[in-house]
C-alpha cells in the first residue's frame, strides 16, 4: 500500500470515529502531503481537534486555537508534542516538534497539510459561531 493511499484510509477512518457519535460542527480535515508523524487532522467547532499519526495512534481529545494567523494544535496523548501551522489557501505550512516515546527524544518537521473532505463527513457549519477563533478561521479559508 502506497503511503498517501494509507493516509487517505486513516484520513477517512478518522472521520468515523467520534466525530458522527458526537455530532460536532466539522471546522476542516487536513492530511499531510509529506512524511509528517502527524499524519491527519478534523478540528471540530467546539476547540476540539481529532489527530491521527503515521503508527496507527490517534487523539480524540486534543485542542486547537487559532491566533491571527497561527493555528496551534496540542495533543492531550503526546504533551511533549508542538504543532504550529499557518494557513495559505486550502494548505497548512506547520513546523510540527514530537516526542519519540522510543528514543525519548524530540523530532522537529517541516510538514505541509492539505485540505480534504473525509468519506461520509457532513459539512454543515453553523451560520451563528459563538466562537470568535472559528469565524477567523473559516473566513481565512475563503480567501483566495
Amino acid at each position: 500500500m502506497k503511503r498517501r493511499d494509507f493516509i487517505t484510509l486513516i484520513g477517512g477512518a478518522a472521520v468515523t470515529w467520534s466525530l458522527a457519535a458526537k455530532a460536532q460542527q466539522l471546522i476542516g480535515a487536513w492530511r499531510a502531503t509529506n512524511e509528517c508523524f502527524l499524519a491527519a487532522f478534523i478540528l471540530t467547532g467546539n476547540g476540539r481537534a481529532q489527530t491521527v499519526y503515521l503508527s496507527g495512534e490517534r487523539d480524540d481529545n486534543a485542542t486547537w486555537t487559532l491566533d491571527g494567523g497561527t493555528l496551534r494544535i496540542t495533543s492531550q496523548a503526546f504533551p511533549l508534542d508542538r504543532f504550529t501551522g499557518h494557513l495559505t489557501n486550502d494548505l497548512i505550512e506547520a513546523d510540527y516538534v514530537w516526542h519519540d516515546l522510543q528514543k525519548d527524544e524530540l523530532n522537529r518537521q517541516s510538514c505541509i497539510f492539505e485540505r480534504f473532505t473525509p468519506r461520509g463527513a457532513a459539512r454543515t457549519l453553523q451560520k451563528n459561531w459563538s466562537d470568535a477563533a472559528a469565524v477567523a478561521f473559516l473566513a481565512g479559508l475563503s480567501a483566495p
